[in-house]
């Protein structure tokens, strides 16, 4: 819940700026959905991020944004963000965390496709696809040991499906 409320003063907004730029009549139904979904993703996106750089974080700048109660529930403790490579405790928190982004995401892309412009709408699903990939690099890839992040051909890829997507 800390994660979530940071997120909705450091993520959140960006996104509604973007749709209150196309959206200048609050009124359209559908704008309270619109809103919803681009939090998830806004959230999720800052979440992923937070995991991409949590070793970073934390000997740079000596901060964890991954919340004390997963490192609590899989017996761990920020300390181990130290170490060069994820032992199965980290990898199983790791691993929870990322679940619950996609859950996140799963309760938003319908809700996306609500975006009455076009051109809006196309540059939230590619960066939804974005978001996704991220998930599965970093179910099978370890961010302590290397920093994970898409490749070119994973933008490719995202933007092509985020394009062709209806």
């Amino acid at each position: 819940n800390e994660l979530l409320e940071y997120c909705k003063y450091s993520a959140n907004p960006v996104g509604r700026f973007f749709i209150d730029i196309y959206y200048t009549d609050n009124k359209k139904k559908d704008l309270r959905n619109v809103y919803d979904a681009s939090d998830n993703l806004c959230s999720a996106l800052q979440i992923l991020n937070h995991l991409q750089d949590c070793k970073e974080d934390f000997l740079r700048l000596n901060r964890v944004y991954i919340p004390l109660s997963f490192f609590k529930t899989f017996s761990l403790s920020p300390s181990s963000l130290k170490l060069p490579e994820s032992d199965r405790d980290f990898w199983d928190m790791k691993n929870s965390l990322v679940f619950k982004v996609e859950e996140m995401l799963k309760g938003a892309k319908k809700k996306l496709k609500l975006i009455e412009f076009w051109r809006l709408r196309k540059e939230t699903l590619i960066i939804f696809h974005i978001a996704q990939k991220l998930c599965y690099l970093l179910k099978i890839k370890d961010p302590l040991k290397k920093k994970v992040k898409l490749s070119r051909i994973d933008l490719i890829f995202c933007f092509l499906k985020g394009i062709i997507e209806v």
